[in-house]
């Protein structure tokens, strides 16, 4: 992380951030329709997508940290506009700690090489983040909370596939974003 990062990344990372901000008010929604269909919270669902832009720019970047940015970016900008999704000072950890997540175990998987292995990073942190809206925001009793996290690990990790795929159109397009 103490590597600069070069303007390209640093407008990528950014970019990342604006995507996921600017998708809550489509996604929500949705999610909530399918997650109403199918008992399902909607966080858990719609956490896949928002995990998916913090894994992209790790691994446009391929740094420590990148996701952890992508995190306090959002979350800064959810806290100083109060758009949607802000929980006050809580929105901060909400949106750090399951980036945080994302560069931890994208340590233990990168050198796998293989693609499936990419679906672990986000699932890790769309359960960190159904965990702590799950106790700090909801207070949901333990067994239904626990209950929740299945489907958030589950389209977590579907979100890993879906920013694998999308890093390997972005890279046969643009090869300057291929990390290396």
């Amino acid at each position: 992380m103490l590597k600069r990062y070069t303007t390209l990344e640093a407008a990528f990372i950014v970019l990342m951030a604006a995507c996921g901000i600017a998708l809550k008010p489509v996604v929500g929604p949705m999610a909530r329709l399918i997650g109403s269909a199918l008992f399902i919270p909607a966080g858990a669902i719609a956490g896949g997508i928002y995990m998916l832009w913090p894994l992209l720019a790790l691994l446009v970047c391929r740094r420590f940290g990148t996701a952890l940015l992508t995190g306090i970016i959002e979350g800064t900008v959810i806290l100083v506009t109060g758009l949607y999704g802000s929980h006050g000072f809580l929105s901060l950890a909400i949106y750090v700690l399951p980036c945080l997540m994302i560069d931890a175990v994208y340590l233990l998987v990168r050198r796998s090489g293989r693609g499936w292995a990419l679906f672990f990073p986000p699932a890790a942190g769309n359960v960190t983040g159904s965990l702590l809206v799950g106790i700090w925001i909801m207070r949901i009793p333990a067994v239904p909370l626990l209950a929740s996290l299945v489907p958030a690990f589950f389209f977590g990790g579907l979100g890993g596939i879906l920013a694998a795929g999308l890093y390997r159109v972005l890279t046969a397009s643009f090869p300057q974003f291929s990390g290396e």
